[in-house]
């Protein structure tokens, strides 16, 4: 576990003891070591290089990542504590953690043939492909509006349904009915950071090849493909209770297809 120093905003508190002078205040902010963070993992990896030609290179990593305090480390604004006087309340996953991640990486290198025209055309051409994979982010339900009167925003929903999810579609990610605002003067039961975002995917490819002109020239020939499938990966669903696209993929994670040709002249 992993203990940090994090910050509670307490102009409120100030204003509600002494409105007279608290209003003169805006964010106070108090530095207690309450912070915790735990995570647990495991990554897989595999290598392997043949003589034909053929190179491997794959990892695989499982992981389970909880906190009450998910701090960008940057300012002290980054986060607040929902409710100062009970930083549990805001415990779940880590905002950053992918629960599964994978990577390979192949690369082949064409062979030296027997025949001029092929040895001329086809040798030592190098190909190497890419493929990415990942869980989504994890996602919480707010409200724009001050449930709780504190002033703090950002706060949580009540969930009151066990599947907050609709039929994961770009129009239906989420299910509106599955949440509510909370009454007034009380924070939502809706847990943080609970719900699971899209997935992402995606493949590279490069194919190069250097031909070497004399003993100090050579040209590169080069082509890259970045997304070769030009694979949509949604972005994540509108989490905003009061938003008119709540529950809605409106955004794309990562680009679409991207081709590049290359040639490079050394000498």
């Amino acid at each position: 576990a992993l203990e940090g120093r994090q910050a509670g905003p307490e102009g409120r508190v100030l204003t509600l003891e002494n409105p007279a002078q608290g209003r003169y205040y805006a964010e106070v902010h108090t530095f207690t070591d309450v912070g915790v963070q735990s995570y647990r993992g495991l990554k897989l990896s595999v290598q392997r290089r043949s003589a034909a030609g053929v190179s491997l290179n794959a990892n695989y990593t499982v992981s389970h990542c909880i906190t009450d305090s998910p701090y960008g480390g940057r300012f002290v604004s980054d986060f607040e504590y929902t409710d100062p006087a009970n930083p549990s309340y805001d415990r779940g996953n880590c905002p950053f953690n992918r629960s599964h991640i994978g990577n390979l990486t192949l690369g082949y290198v064409t062979p030296e043939f027997g025949n001029s025209v092929l040895r001329a055309v086809a040798s030592d051409w190098r190909v190497t492909g890419i493929v990415n994979a990942q869980s989504g982010n994890w996602l919480t339900v707010t409200t724009t509006s001050d449930p709780a009167l504190t002033g703090i925003p950002g706060q949580r929903v009540n969930q009151v349904s066990d599947d907050p999810y609709g039929d994961k579609t770009l129009t239906n990610y989420l299910n509106a009915a599955a949440f509510t605002i909370p009454a007034a003067g009380t924070l939502g039961d809706h847990p943080a950071r609970s719900i699971a975002g899209p997935g992402y995917w995606k493949v590279d490819t490069a194919i190069a090849r250097v031909l070497r002109l004399d003993n100090t020239r050579t040209l590169e020939l080069r082509v890259e493909a970045f997304n070769l499938f030009n694979n949509f990966n949604w972005g994540d669903p509108t989490t905003s209770i009061n938003s008119p696209t709540f529950g809605q993929i409106t955004t794309q994670a990562g680009d679409s297809r991207i081709m590049q040709f290359a040639i490079k002249f050394a000498f």
